[in-house]
């Protein structure tokens, strides 16, 4: 049965704004009622870290470092597509155990993977992993191609809502720092037939964006946070 979704197919901002508009777009789950898929791209040469992952100067130098309000570990943005669910706390996905939703959303995107003429599956299980880079290795319910993991997610859960950030590594082809348009219209197909989802364009308010700016400015911009555990 067909369920209603927003899609935002976003721009490409700098990292500090892409974290801050996905947090903010977790608070205010609930006044929206439906859970929201939103496809990004970044502005600048930039990594980011997981919410616990040590911080040190030598991680990733001269390029811009930005701490996710999510786990996981290192995620290098030069040549990934980057996607983000949210959904409220009324909405299956929150209420399910973490590995099903996992499974879920991960689902999707091999389906939508599939469709842009990649061979994609889900991980059964573990492969050797550094904790400190996210795409080391597989975890359970990963994405992988030929063995080797091509798209990961940390998730958060919160009273507000369900946070789930994704990154999905694309071939060297592939232009540096941006969406390709077939990808981010495979992504809704997959959606739409893995999870049913009926999408309406979300049109954000100026609202989203004061709460996002605020949240750059105290915490995402700002040292004390991205460097709050240090190596």
């Amino acid at each position: 049965m067909n369920e209603p979704w927003h899609l935002w197919l976003d721009d490409a901002r700098d990292p500090a704004m892409n974290m801050a508009l996905d947090e903010a777009l977790l608070r205010t789950a609930s006044e929206r009622g439906r859970p929201l898929l939103r496809v990004y791209g970044w502005n600048a040469s930039a990594v980011s870290i997981g919410l616990l992952q040590k911080f040190s100067p030598d991680l990733a130098p001269g390029r811009a470092v930005v701490r996710r309000p999510t786990g996981g570990g290192l995620v290098d943005h030069a040549r990934d597509a980057t996607y983000t669910v949210v959904a409220p706390p009324t909405h299956s996905l929150y209420r399910l155990p973490t590995p099903e939703c996992y499974r879920l959303l991960h689902g999707a995107v091999t389906v939508a993977l599939k469709l842009a003429g990649i061979s994609a599956d889900l991980a059964p299980c573990c492969g050797p992993n550094d904790r400190n880079v996210c795409f080391a290795g597989p975890v359970q319910y990963d994405v992988v191609v030929a063995g080797a993991k091509v798209a990961g997610a940390a998730q958060r859960r919160l009273k507000r809502g369900l946070l789930h950030q994704g990154s999905i590594l694309l071939p060297p082809a592939a232009t540096a720092f941006g969406q390709p348009t077939a990808l981010a219209g495979a992504l809704r197909l997959g959606f739409e037939r893995e999870l049913g989802a009926a999408f309406e364009e979300f049109q954000p308010m100026p609202a989203l964006f004061g709460l996002a700016e605020q949240l750059c400015s105290e915490k995402y911009r700002t040292r004390q946070w991205t460097e709050r555990c240090r190596a």
